[in-house]
C-alpha cells in the first residue's frame, strides 16, 4: 500500500502522489450542502472539485475516512458539478458521478435524455446500479413534467435549460433537482404524466401579458382576480393559437407550476371542478372559434347551476312517534307543549321529509310549516338537522365591517348603482340597522355576479340561452316593491313563467336601505319578519330543510352565506366564494 503522508494543511494527505482533502462523513456533507450554496464552492480553489465519495472508498479502502481527489476543472462547471452530486448523494448512486461528468452528462442534459442513450451510458457498470439509475431517473423526470418515455427534440432541450438556469438561483436549481424519492412520488401525484411539455415558464416568458403578469406579481407579491383571470386567459390562448391540445393531465400540471411560480397563490383560486377554470377557458375559446367559423351550435353539457345540499345523515324515528304525531295534530296543547311535543318526534320528521319527493307532500303531511309562526319550526328541525344555530345572527357583527370594506375595495364591484349604495354605507351612520344590513347582502351580488347561463325553449321550440345578470341575482334574493300591490305583481309574474319558484324575501319600502315590511316567501306563504337578518337566516334554512335547489340566479351569493357563517360545505365549489371567505377570515 503506497505511504501516506500529512500535508502542511492538517486536513489534507498524499497518497500514490495525488493529494487527497479530508472531508466530513456523509452526513455533514449534506448538511454542507443544505447550508451553503453553490457560490460558496465557486470561491474556493479552481483545482478542488466535489467527486463521487463511493469511488474514493475504492480507491483507499485502507485509509480511514474518506477523501475527494483533487481535478483540475474550470468554475463554469462547478455548480453542475456540485447540483450533479447532490441528485446522485439521493439516489445513492455518487459512484456514477466522476463517469457522467467525463461524458460531458449534467442534469440539464439528463432532463432531455432517451432510454437508448442509458444504454451506452451505463455500459460499463453492473445491471443492478444501470436499474436504479433508470429508476430514480424516471421518477425525477416525472416530478419535472418531461417524461423519460416521452419523445424529446431540441427544442424541448431548449426549454428545459432555460426552465433550469432563466428564472431560478443555482440554490433553487439543486434544491429542485435533489429532492428524495417520497418528494417524487407526492409530487408526481399532483402533476400527472403529460403529453404535452409546453411550461408555464415558456409561455410567461413568450406572451406579452405573461410578462406583464410575472412583474406584476414581483413588484406586489399577490394577485387579484384580476390577475388570476388574466393568467388563465393567457395559458388557454397561447395554446389555443399554438394549435396545442389541453388535456385535463396538462391542464392540472399547469395549475400546479402555477402554484409553484407564484407561492401565495392557491389551488382553489383555478379548481373549482374537476374540469378547472384553466380547462374550461381553454375549451370555451375552441367552442366560440368553432362557433363562429362553422355557424352552427354545438350542443353542450349542462352545466351545475344549482346543488341540492340535504344533509347526509341518518335519523332513526324516535320510538312513541305516533302518539306524538296524534297530540300534535288532536290534542289542545298550548305553545311551549306544542314545542315539546314537535322537538320530541324531530328525527321521525326529518326521516319523513329526506323521503318525500316535493314540498307539497312535505306541507301536506306536516301542515304546522303554514301557519304564521311556521318558520320557528322550521328553525328548530334546522338545528336538529345541521346542529350549527343561528350562524348568520351570531356571526354578522364579526364579518359585517370587513364585508363592507371588501366590496368597497377598487375592482370589487364594477356597478355603478351598487358603488353608490356602498358610498352611503361608509359615510353614513345613521341608517337602521335593517336597512344597512340589507344594503350590504344586496351589494354582494355585485361582486358574486353570476357566471352560469340557462337554455329555454322559446316560443317557436328554439333554444333560447339566457345569461344572468346582477339584477336577476338580487331579485332572486329580495324583491323591493313601493307598495304592496307591486310585490303582488311581481308574484304572479314568477307564476305565469310556470317554474318553481325558490323562497326568496319580498320587501316593502322606497330604497334598498329603508324598508317598511318584511316577508319571506315559500309555496304560497308569507312569514311576517321585522329583523332583515332573521329573515335571510330562515330562508337559508328552508333550502337546507325542505332539500331545494339554491336559484340559478343567485346559486353563488347563496353558496357563500352557508359557508362561511353556517359552515355548511357545498359539492361545487366557487373561486369568488373562497377568495371572500379568506378575506374575511384575516
Amino acid at each position: 500500500m503506497d505511504e501516506i503522508l500529512q500535508t502542511e494543511r492538517p486536513d489534507d494527505l498524499i497518497c500514490g502522489g495525488s493529494i487527497f482533502h479530508r472531508v466530513p462523513h456523509e452526513e455533514e456533507l449534506r448538511t454542507d450542502f443544505r447550508e451553503n450554496s453553490p457560490k460558496h464552492y465557486q470561491n474556493l480553489d479552481q483545482n478542488i472539485l466535489l467527486t463521487s465519495l463511493s469511488q474514493l472508498q475504492h480507491q483507499n479502502n485502507e485509509v480511514h475516512g474518506e477523501y475527494i481527489p483533487e481535478i483540475n476543472v474550470s468554475l463554469s462547471k462547478d455548480a453542475d458539478a456540485i447540483e450533479l452530486l447532490e441528485m446522485l448523494k439521493n439516489w445513492k448512486l455518487e459512484i456514477l458521478l466522476d463517469h457522467l461528468l467525463s461524458q460531458n452528462i449534467t442534469t440539464t442534459i439528463l432532463k432531455v435524455i432517451k432510454r437508448h442513450h442509458l444504454e451506452k451510458v451505463l455500459k460499463d457498470f453492473d445491471l443492478g446500479t444501470q436499474i436504479l439509475f433508470e429508476h430514480y431517473l424516471e421518477e425525477w423526470r416525472n416530478s419535472i413534467g418531461i417524461p423519460l418515455t416521452a419523445a424529446t427534440s431540441v427544442s424541448d432541450f431548449t426549454q428545459s435549460y432555460n426552465i433550469s438556469s432563466g428564472n431560478q438561483s443555482p440554490t433553487q436549481s439543486v434544491r429542485s433537482s435533489s429532492s428524495s424519492p417520497s418528494h417524487f412520488a407526492s409530487h408526481r401525484s399532483l402533476s400527472p404524466v403529460q403529453g404535452d411539455l409546453t411550461s408555464l415558464s415558456t409561455i410567461l416568458n413568450e406572451t406579452p401579458k405573461g410578462i406583464m403578469l410575472t412583474e406584476f406579481y414581483k413588484k406586489f407579491n399577490k394577485f387579484n382576480e384580476e390577475q388570476r383571470t388574466s393568467l388563465i386567459a393567457c395559458i388557454a390562448q397561447y395554446f389555443e393559437e399554438k394549435g396545442k391540445t389541453m388535456s385535463l393531465a396538462v391542464s392540472y400540471r399547469i395549475e400546479n407550476e402555477i402554484l409553484e411560480r407564484f407561492p401565495t397563490e392557491k389551488l382553489e383560486y383555478y379548481r373549482t371542478t374537476k374540469r378547472g377554470k384553466l380547462y374550461n377557458k381553454f375549451s370555451n375559446l375552441k367552442a366560440s372559434f368553432k362557433t363562429a367559423v362553422s355557424q352552427h351550435i354545438i350542443p353542450k353539457k349542462k352545466s351545475r347551476t344549482s346543488t341540492k345540499v340535504h344533509s347526509e345523515r341518518v335519523f332513526e324515528p324516535e320510538a312513541g312517534a305516533d302518539c306524538l304525531i296524534r297530540s300534535l295534530k288532536y290534542d289542545n296543547l298550548s305553545a311551549e307543549q306544542f314545542d315539546t311535543c314537535w322537538q320530541a318526534c324531530s328525527q321521525y320528521r326529518l326521516n319523513e321529509i329526506k323521503n318525500l319527493q316535493t314540498t307539497a307532500e312535505i306541507l301536506n303531511k306536516w301542515p304546522y310549516y303554514k301557519k304564521p309562526t311556521g318558520y320557528r319550526l322550521i328553525d328548530m328541525d334546522f338545528n336538529v338537522l345541521y346542529r350549527t344555530g343561528d350562524g348568520l345572527l351570531n356571526k354578522w357583527e364579526t364579518y359585517r365591517d370587513k364585508l363592507i370594506s371588501f366590496l368597497a375595495c377598487e375592482g370589487h364591484v364594477k356597478d355603478k348603482s351598487i358603488k353608490a349604495v356602498l358610498e352611503k354605507l361608509k359615510d353614513n351612520d345613521t341608517l337602521n340597522p335593517n336597512g344597512r344590513d340589507c344594503a350590504i347582502l344586496w351589494a354582494l351580488h355585485g361582486y358574486l355576479v353570476p357566471t352560469n347561463k340557462i337554455v329555454r325553449k322559446d316560443s317557436a321550440g328554439r333554444n333560447s340561452t339566457t345569461k344572468f345578470t346582477i339584477k336577476d341575482s338580487q331579485e332572486s334574493f329580495i324583491f323591493m316593491g313601493h307598495n304592496p300591490q307591486e310585490t303582488e305583481d311581481h308574484l304572479r309574474h314568477l307564476k305565469t313563467r310556470k317554474q318553481a319558484i325558490q323562497p326568496f324575501i319580498l320587501g316593502i319600502g322606497e330604497e334598498i336601505s329603508n324598508i317598511s315590511e318584511l316577508y319571506v316567501y315559500f309555496d304560497d306563504i308569507k312569514y311576517v319578519f321585522t329583523n332583515f337578518l332573521r329573515a335571510v337566516d330562515i330562508c337559508l334554512k328552508i333550502f337546507f330543510l325542505f332539500n331545494l335547489n339554491f336559484p340559478p340566479e343567485s346559486v353563488m351569493f347563496w353558496n357563500f352565506i352557508a359557508t362561511k357563517f353556517y359552515d355548511i360545505k357545498s359539492d361545487v365549489s366557487y373561486t369568488k366564494v373562497h377568495v371572500l371567505t379568506q378575506a374575511l377570515s384575516e
